[in-house]
């Protein structure tokens, strides 16, 4: 996304409380133009804040993406069936429908278009829905003569996003980000209904994250040991792997059912569906993978770090008298 030559054309400022306390939704009437010192501060902040790969998410909605109200309001407004402060005030009275935890903060909602943009191919208009949550406090110097004084002023900090959102102009792509995510996540899933567009990089530790997992469910050491070479042999081998290869291979030492689970939880986790065929980068895998496996169980809850030139061969336990516990390990150099 390019932004170098984006412009911000009008606003709306909205005062969104929490219902569930008692606080007023409080609307503007009248979207404004800024000036030009305001106007570069939220493009430095707020607009360089939030365009990144790692912020990109989807509209997505169970049955039919118009019903995701974000997306239908942004397509409304880009189509000319309303003007941005009707399109703000829809926005605001969602925002306050969905407010009902009691870790949501009341909040100033700016509204903002922005035009200028460019996806490489076309100029784009979009729509910034900014939360600001939090006010700093800020120490300014007065000059009055001869002498200097310090005052104390309350503001919002424009580099720091509480909570975000950038609307393009074509298509369900939306930048988002959420501050304050790990207390409530109503920003992004029941306010904007956005997943998390994947990355080959995002994608690749999801798998690696879940090999990991299934290693750590396969109770012979020496078949753990086994599924783990088979794991790295691939991935050292082949410039490109995919989640269905390597769920296939899971599925040969632990049940299908497991491995679903897993890849279930880590997709919830992730915030994306992963998709089964899609190509993913093996030598990134490989590494991530070759750290986390030094570790290697022996059985009766003990690991042994090895190096990379090491593998298990086998393992014999031998019971003693009084408790003793033998364990004799068959090691290959590489």
């Amino acid at each position: 996304m390019l932004i170098n030559e984006s412009r911000v054309e009008r606003l709306v400022v909205h005062r969104v409380g929490n219902p569930a306390r008692g606080e007023p939704l409080q609307l503007s009437s009248k979207a404004i133009a800024v000036e030009e010192e305001v106007s570069t501060l939220i493009l430095d902040g707020y607009l360089k804040g939030i365009v990144s790969d790692k912020k990109k998410y989807q509209f997505y909605h169970e049955t039919d993406l118009n019903l995701n109200e974000l997306y239908h309001y942004s397509r409304q407004f880009f189509r000319g069936e309303v003007d941005l402060l009707e399109l703000s005030q829809r926005i605001a009275r969602h925002l306050y429908a969905r407010s009902q935890h009691p870790n949501i903060a009341a909040g100033d909602l700016f509204v903002i278009l922005f035009s200028g943009l460019s996806d490489g191919d076309r100029p784009l208009r979009a729509l910034g829905v900014f939360k600001a949550e939090i006010h700093d406090d800020f120490l300014t110097v007065v000059e009055s003569g001869e002498v200097f004084d310090i005052s104390h002023a309350t503001g919002i900090n424009p580099r720091l996003i509480d909570k975000g959102a950038l609307l393009l102009e074509h298509g369900p792509l939306v930048y988002a980000v959420d501050r304050q995510g790990h207390e409530a996540k109503f920003w992004l899933d029941d306010f904007l209904q956005a997943m998390r567009v994947p990355d080959s990089n995002s994608s690749s530790k999801l798998v690696a994250e879940v090999m990991e997992q299934i290693s750590e469910e396969i109770e012979d050491p020496l078949a753990q040991v086994r599924f783990k070479d088979e794991v790295m042999t691939l991935c050292k081998t082949e410039p490109e792997v995919s989640a269905r290869q390597m769920g296939h291979m899971a599925e040969r030492y632990v049940a299908p059912e497991q491995v679903n689970r897993l890849f279930d939880s880590a997709a919830e986790s992730y915030g994306f569906a992963l998709e089964g065929d899609a190509p993913l980068p093996a030598q990134g895998m490989a590494r991530r993978l070759e750290k986390s496996w030094s570790k290697v169980g022996v059985g009766h809850g003990i690991s042994l770090l090895l190096p990379s030139d090491l593998s298990l061969q086998n393992v014999q336990t031998v019971k003693g008298e009084d408790g003793e516990l033998q364990l004799i390990l068959r090691l290959l150099q590489k």
